[in-house]
């Protein structure tokens, strides 16, 4: 190797020397070096879509709980059979035994 080179390595040595003599120099190193590691694998983007996934999900969760609730009250609703007689009066336009149904003829 050429003397220029072998120069460049020692120096090179002595840098990283005198870098490692300072601990708080090689903590921050580490941390950066750690943090980039982490975000250049994805690791952390992938834990934040998570944290987003869990928050809608919670949500989802909320919103079909109370559709649970709304369609158990229905349904107890659709099982009384008063509630099946007023449907049936309602939506089709039938009558009970007892009432009156008066029928005019069209002119």
């Amino acid at each position: 190797m050429s003397d220029t080179v072998c120069m460049a390595i020692v120096r090179m040595g002595h840098r990283l020397r005198r870098f490692l003599h300072h601990p708080s120099q090689v903590f921050i190193a580490c941390v950066v070096f750690a943090t980039l590691s982490l975000g250049f694998d994805g690791i952390l983007w992938r834990l934040w879509g998570l944290r987003q996934d869990r928050e809608r999900m919670t949500n989802d969760m909320v919103h079909l709980r109370t559709e649970v609730v709304s369609l158990d009250r229905q349904l107890r609703q659709a099982k009384d059979p008063s509630f099946i007689e007023r449907q049936a009066r309602d939506r089709l336009d039938l009558a009970g035994e007892n009432d009156l149904v008066f029928v005019f003829p069209e002119e």
